[in-house]
């Protein structure tokens, strides 16, 4: 739940407002190079987890062009390292 004019996120349980306690979590396996992302929020008063879309913070990887959150590595680029160059782009 939302306040819509102060973006505030609020508990839908006890009406608290909710805390970030991860950005732009990736849902799904690492393989994948367009994965979900999500905040993830909790309430401090009962504990309730929420998720939301994540606001897009990509970064474009230098080495070879796939856009991924700027909070993690290449995907790609993680994976020619492991597989000698073999994974295609």
């Amino acid at each position: 739940m939302k306040d819509a004019a102060t973006d505030v996120k609020r508990c839908p349980v006890c009406g608290k407002e909710l805390e970030l306690q991860k950005k732009s979590y990736a849902m799904g396996s690492a393989l994948f190079t367009n994965r979900f992302h999500v905040d993830i929020y909790a309430c401090p008063r009962c504990g309730r987890v929420e998720l939301f879309a994540a606001e897009q913070d990509l970064v474009t990887c230098p080495v070879c062009g796939t856009a991924h959150p700027a909070q993690e590595k290449c995907a790609i680029c993680s994976l020619n390292a492991v597989l000698d160059g073999k994974y295609g782009r």
